[in-house]
């Protein structure tokens, strides 16, 4: 019995395929910050400190490059104002709102 999945353990095997063109060329601190945000869900950038045990300021530099590549999701922490959610947005999502966009929804 063959299995034809690439990923057949991976719950992100979506997400992964979906970016593997965007992200091949960052740092691997990048990819760990990626990976973590992956795995956990929305996270605050100090959450993201603990788990991925990195200098604040590499996961800024990471944070602001996943942005750059339009692969990271920012949203309001309402728990307190002042910090922001982080998380991945879904190849599906970017796919959604170019559509939106270009008047095809």
């Amino acid at each position: 019995m063959q299995k034809t999945e690439k990923y057949p353990y991976s719950e992100t095997a979506q997400v992964s395929d979906g970016y593997t063109g965007r992200i091949e060329h960052l740092s691997p601190s990048v990819k760990l910050v990626l990976k973590v945000l992956e795995y956990r869900g929305l996270m605050t950038q100090k959450e993201l400190v603990a788990e991925s045990y990195l200098p604040p300021r590499t996961v800024r530099y990471a944070l602001s490059r996943l942005k750059q590549e339009g692969i990271l999701e920012e949203r309001l922490y309402f728990r307190d104002a002042r910090q922001c959610l982080y998380g991945v947005k879904s190849p599906q999502q970017d796919e959604i709102i170019s559509n939106f966009a270009c008047g095809v929804v």
